[in-house]
């Protein structure tokens, strides 16, 4: 019993464990409201959002570890790769290789832009990736002049949101394939080993030799790339884009992370905990409207919980063993 108790205390599973209880929680508290929610139906729906918001957290994850900052450019990004990206595919599935190499170029660009004004002209994140939000929706709606984003290729919907096993759909493989690839990165490269040793000691890595302003600046890259990405997937899966149908991406990838048990000051995170992370606040999201709760009262409930579970995650770590 002592070895079990040692394996758990040295792995990450104490990070995992609070938010697997909690999809444990909100998937019997969702039966109990409405018989049926636990159904593979809704529980495909469920994972299919999770999925995009999974994508954005890589991005998010990225930053926060090797950083300590916070991208709250993250939603623009999802709406200018939805909208942007669709023109991009000019209505015919051939183009599709074009608009996901076009949205991880525009996005990057985006991410490069915040990265050096981060890292070389010394402007704060939170400010920086705020006033470039508001840079990216006014590039969007100069390219798309504000109209929805409607001539999609139905190959290219298909593709994305078609059930293919049950009533899973392709979007839960795509991201699978994304993430796994994302995680060897981070976990067996140099590159993605230095991402964990800025965030845990900036000066330390620096005498060590790692190219700090570098890493700094493309942590932002990627996640300009993946937000963008994930805006490319999420109109596929939905069918349509519209102005601002990312916004919400922002403040949730950040929640996604922290529930997940990433550190916010740096050097602590796993992609696998921003999954866990997704699938709660989807989970949470979706049980909020089966209790008929207007909009503004579920956005009032999601953000008080998210208020304590970051002061949870800042203040009382030995809460989360």
């Amino acid at each position: 019993m002592k070895k079990v108790k040692a394996i758990y205390k040295n792995s990450s599973l104490q990070s995992y464990l609070p938010g697997i209880l909690a999809i444990f929680a909100l998937l019997i508290l969702g039966q109990i409201l409405r018989p049926g929610f636990a159904s593979s139906g809704n529980i495909s729906s469920i994972l299919n959002l999770a999925c995009v918001l999974s994508i954005v957290c890589i991005g998010q994850l990225v930053v926060i570890v090797g950083t300590g900052g916070i991208d709250l450019s993250t939603g623009a990004n999802v709406s200018m790769g939805a909208l942007v990206g669709s023109l991009l595919l000019f209505g015919k599935i051939s183009c599709l290789p074009l608009a996901v190499a076009g949205t991880l170029v525009i996005g990057g660009t985006a991410g490069l832009i915040n990265g050096i004004g981060v890292r070389y002209f010394k402007i704060p994140a939170l400010a920086m990736t705020l006033f470039m939000a508001t840079i990216i929706d006014g590039f969007t709606m100069a390219v798309t002049k504000g109209k929805p984003s409607l001539n999609l290729p139905v190959m290219f919907k298909e593709m994305i949101g078609k059930p293919f096993i049950g009533k899973f759909c392709p979007i839960i493989l795509i991201a699978f394939v994304i993430i796994v690839l994302t995680e060897l990165v981070l976990r067996k490269t140099v590159f993605g080993k230095s991402i964990y040793m800025l965030g845990s000691n900036i000066r330390a890595a620096g005498l060590c030799g790692l190219r700090v302003s570098v890493i700094s600046v493309l942590v932002y890259v990627i996640s300009g790339a993946m937000s963008c990405l994930a805006g490319l997937i999420l109109v596929g899966y939905v069918g349509s884009g519209q102005m601002n149908m990312g916004n919400t991406y922002t403040m949730l990838s950040i929640a996604a992370v922290v529930i997940g048990g990433t550190k916010v000051t740096g050097g602590k995170g796993t992609l696998a905990g921003g999954v866990i992370g997704s699938i709660v606040l989807m989970l949470l999201s979706s049980v909020l409207t089966s209790m008929g709760m207007p909009e503004g009262a579920r956005q009032f409930v999601q953000g008080l919980i998210l208020l304590i579970v970051l002061v949870i995650n800042c203040r009382l770590p030995r809460f989360r063993q």
